[in-house]
């Protein structure tokens, strides 16, 4: 990769976490999601789509530590992974992966 595609693609993810960064403060946004404005510190910028130098969508994930029960001492880690997708706007869960039971494990506490 050269100097200038190297810059361009720092200029994008810089743009691509502001954008993010947005989103979570736009509660008609997040409307449709499980997502709250708090959930910005455990995002995780994973890759964005770019054509002709604007940004078209965003790639992102949140690591959790759902319980099944309100009352249960036990807990998993879980990261969903979801698009943001900048020209409709909407943010769509595309995936959720349970990090404890893929490792064959069930947490107690």
């Amino acid at each position: 990769m050269g100097i200038r595609r190297w810059l361009e693609h720092r200029r994008l993810e810089k743009k691509a976490r502001g954008k993010l960064r947005e989103a979570f403060r736009d509660t008609s946004l997040l409307a449709g999601t499980s997502l709250k404005p708090r959930h910005l510190s455990r995002s995780v910028l994973i890759d964005f789509e770019a054509s002709t130098g604007e940004l078209e969508s965003i790639h992102f994930g949140i690591l959790r530590h759902p319980r099944p029960y309100a009352f249960s001492k036990q807990s998993h880690e879980v990261i969903e992974y979801y698009r943001y997708d900048l020209k409709e706007p909407r943010i769509k869960v595309m995936k959720g992966l349970n990090l404890t039971r893929l490792h064959g494990q069930d947490a107690c506490d």
